[in-house]
C-alpha cells in the first residue's frame, strides 16, 4: 500500500487550518494580533467591571470599594471606546463577557466576603492588570491598525496606575 497519497491529503488538511488562521485579518488590513487585542482586551476590561461590581457588594473596606468604583468608571468607559473602533466591519467579533478562567476566578470570589473577599479581589486585580499591560505593549509592539494601537497607547498609562493601585489595596 503506498502512504504517499494518504500523507498527502493529511498534510494538506493540516495545512487549510493554518491557512484559514494565517488569513484571520480585519478589512482594513489588521493581521491576528489586533482581533487577538481586541478580544483579550475586552474580555480583559468586562472581567475586571465584573469582579469590581462584586466588591462593591462583597468587600468590607472603603479603599477596596474607591478602588472597585474607579474601576468600574473606566474600564468601562474604556470598554466602550473599544468597542466603538468595531465600527463598521473591520472582522473583530465583539465580547460579551470575560474569559472562562476569569469568570472561575470571580464565581469562587462571589461566595467571599469582608477580609477574605478583599484579599482575593486585591491578588486578582494585580493578576488582570499585570496581564491587561502586556496585552496592551503587545498591541503597540506588533499590532498593524492604527486605530488598536493608537487606544493601546492611550490606554497603557491607566493600566498601570491601575496595577499600582491595586498593589496598594489591603
Amino acid at each position: 500500500m503506498n502512504r504517499r497519497p494518504v500523507l498527502a491529503i493529511a498534510f494538506f488538511a493540516a495545512s487549510l487550518g493554518l491557512a484559514a488562521h494565517a488569513q484571520e485579518k480585519d478589512t482594513q488590513g489588521g493581521t491576528a494580533t489586533d482581533a487577538g487585542f481586541f478580544k483579550n482586551a475586552g474580555a480583559s476590561g468586562l472581567a475586571e467591571v465584573e469582579a469590581s461590581r462584586l466588591a462593591l457588594k462583597q468587600s468590607s473596606s472603603a479603599k477596596v470599594k474607591k478602588f472597585a468604583q474607579t474601576m468600574i468608571d473606566e474600564h468601562t468607559q474604556a470598554n466602550e471606546e473599544l468597542e466603538g473602533l468595531k465600527s463598521g466591519d473591520k472582522g473583530y467579533s465583539l465580547v460579551t463577557s470575560p474569559m472562562p478562567d476569569s469568570q472561575k476566578i470571580i464565581d469562587a470570589m462571589s461566595r467571599m466576603h469582608g477580609a477574605e473577599f478583599d484579599k482575593a479581589y486585591a491578588k486578582t486585580m494585580v493578576a488582570d492588570h499585570e496581564e491587561a499591560v502586556a496585552i496592551f505593549e503587545t498591541e503597540i509592539e506588533k499590532g498593524s491598525n492604527p486605530e488598536l494601537k493608537a487606544f493601546a497607547k492611550k490606554t497603557l498609562p491607566k493600566l498601570k496606575h491601575h496595577l499600582e493601585m491595586a498593589k496598594s489595596l489591603p
